[in-house]
């Protein structure tokens, strides 16, 4: 420990001390002045009265001169025999400026500096240099008589008498510092154990408390501090078990959970986040996070501020089989609604995927039983009309008709070619074509689509309205299914309406809710509205079914289609209908975020 520590009692201390100093100081100067001041009054009056005592001898001699009993000069030279015989040792005598008699033993310079001074015409006092003068004029003479006294003679005379009064002041200069030291702990002693008892604080002493014997202010800060530290205990106690708490949840939750910073950088990974990274080959590009898909999905979420939810579909190197990832990142905010990084939470969802591809089969494998009762409905009727036909033409043979025959062999012809597109769209429901995901301009895809219709929509005379909010909007899926289910909700609406109707296309973003938090996931919607004869509630329930439509001239395949490459591509399909108004068919994909999954 030092020697000496500018510390609160020193603080306190020093202060005091210092006005105790002034304070003895102050007093002692007063003291030593008035008394100086009252030994140089009494002087003086005890030599003006010396003076006076002169000047009446003086008055006696210049009567003597009036009367002419003496000459002025024989009287001025009793006068200054007279001084040399009864005055005193330190007076003098002055005839306007030069010096007639003097006793005053000291330096001569004051001769000079006294005829400078301006004096009363009466008499008073005067000081020049260590010197005091006090004089009288005489004025039937035109004399000044004085005395002169030496001011060091007046100090120690007063220190002399004031010895006592000094020494008391000393002693009470030491008695106040050692009264200033005692207040000074008395007060210090309390605070420093505070500090102590905060410091200790610090090193998690949480049961620290201060107890003191005192009614003051600071036995209240004691009291106060005591208090202060029974409630941190108990709200440490309950942030411990919060922070336990949400550790076991994190630790507990089979969902793999990662925080990153503003630059990307991991913070944390819960154990199920490492556990699914761990089952992944290891990258050497990233060996925190060793799935560039999440990877990107973060710097998507960084760069573009979006929630994002994707499904990714792994196929790796060292993987016995396909493995699926339902990610899910958005903004990591403090606060003040500052974004300090992203939060990711993903799930392996490979064995629910493949329970879904089961019943997905079992559910196709159902739906092959429909079309199985279907096909043979609606295979039959065409092989009957061409057997109709074929039985006609058998029986004409010899006939010269040849321009009915030839209407029959058209009418067989067009059923053949309505076998085949059946059969064709039945192969696209049964075994559709693996989607190959790339980032789609959707708007360009629409208007390729509405170029292939331009036909049929001019034939009805129908009014197309295209509404693009953005003409950016990419969303993640196969740009030539895109284009199928565009087209075939473009036959769907043209049929379903008269000449000269109306279709309108909305293609726009939207923000869905994710849960409780204020997160919103970014989709794309693609809405085709028409004003054609619309459906029934019943009928809506249905569209879906292989084989179902209101149309004569449908198969009932094309919304059947539609359906089955809308979830392929992760997407999602709604209907409102209203009969006599129009139907809407309203589809929404994720949004893509400028990367591939």
């Amino acid at each position: 420990m030092k020697w000496f520590r500018f510390d609160i009692e020193n603080k306190i201390l020093i202060p005091f001390m210092i006005l105790f100093i002034l304070a003895i100081v102050t007093l002692g100067s007063v003291s030593y002045w008035t008394g100086y001041q009252m030994l140089l009054r009494n002087e003086t009056n005890h030599l003006q009265k010396h003076l006076q005592s002169f000047s009446v001898y003086l008055n006696e001699l210049n009567a003597k001169v009036e009367t002419g009993d003496l000459e002025l000069e024989e009287a001025k030279g009793k006068a200054i025999a007279y001084y040399y015989l009864n005055g005193s040792e330190n007076g003098f005598i002055m005839a306007e400026d030069r010096l007639l008699a003097s006793l005053f033993i000291t330096e001569e310079e004051w001769i000079s500096a006294f005829l400078q001074e301006e004096k009363s015409d009466v008499g008073g006092s005067l000081q020049v240099g260590n010197s005091v003068l006090v004089y009288r004029k005489y004025p039937p003479w035109n004399w000044t008589l004085g005395y002169g006294m030496n001011r060091q003679l007046f100090s120690e005379t007063v220190l002399e008498s004031q010895k006592y009064i000094i020494l008391l002041a000393i002693v009470s200069l030491v008695v106040s510092m050692q009264a200033a030291i005692l207040v000074a702990y008395h007060i210090s002693n309390p605070v420093r154990q505070l500090v102590d008892a905060f410091s200790r604080i610090g090193r998690d002493h949480m049961s620290e408390k201060i107890s003191f014997s005192r009614k003051d202010e600071i036995g209240q800060l004691a009291e106060a501090f005591n208090e202060m530290m029974e409630r941190l205990r108990l709200s440490t106690t309950k942030l411990l078990d919060m922070t336990r708490f949400n550790e076991d949840i994190l630790r507990s939750i089979t969902t793999g959970i990662i925080t990153t910073d503003a630059d990307g950088k991991v913070l944390s990974a819960n154990p199920a986040a490492k556990e699914i990274l761990n089952s992944f080959p290891k990258d050497p590009e990233d060996d925190l996070i060793n799935i560039k898909e999440i990877r990107h999905q973060i710097n998507a979420t960084l760069s573009r501020g979006k929630c994002l939810n994707r499904l990714h579909t792994l196929e790796k190197e060292g993987l016995a089989e396909k493995r699926y990832l339902d990610s899910m990142t958005s903004q990591l905010k403090n606060e003040k609604e500052e974004v300090i990084g992203v939060i990711c939470s993903f799930r392996d969802i490979t064995e629910r995927k493949r329970i879904e591809n089961n019943m997905e089969l079992l559910d196709r494998l159902s739906s092959i039983g429909q079309l199985a009762a279907g096909m043979a409905h609606e295979i039959r009727n065409p092989l009957a009309g061409m057997k109709t036909s074929l039985q006609v033409l058998q029986r004409r043979s010899l006939s010269t008709e040849k321009e009915s025959s030839h209407q029959l062999f058209q009418s067989t012809l067009y059923e053949i070619d309505r076998i085949d597109s059946l059969i064709t769209e039945l192969l696209n429901f049964a075994r559709p074509r693996k989607p190959a995901y790339e980032i789609v301009d959707v708007s360009k895809i629409m208007y390729r689509t509405l170029e292939l219709q331009r036909k049929s929509i001019e034939e009805k005379k129908i009014h197309v309205e295209i509404n693009l909010t953005d003409s950016m909007l990419s969303i993640l899926a196969d740009s030539h299914q895109l284009e199928q289910i565009f087209l075939n909700l473009m036959i769907n609406a043209i049929n379903a309406m008269k000449r000269e109707g109306k279709l309108t296309i909305n293609v726009f973003s939207d923000q869905k809710k994710q849960g409780t938090g204020s997160e919103n996931l970014s989709q794309v919607v693609i809405e085709f509205k028409d004003n054609g004869k619309g459906m029934k509630a019943d009928e809506i329930e249905k569209i879906f079914l292989p084989f179902y439509t209101t149309d004569p001239q449908g198969t009932g395949l094309g919304l059947s289609v539609v359906h089955e490459l809308v979830k392929e591509n992760n997407g999602k399909i709604e209907v409102n209908s209203k009969e006599g108004e129009g139907s809407c068919f309203r589809i929404l994909f994720p949004e893509a975020s400028g990367e591939g999954g």
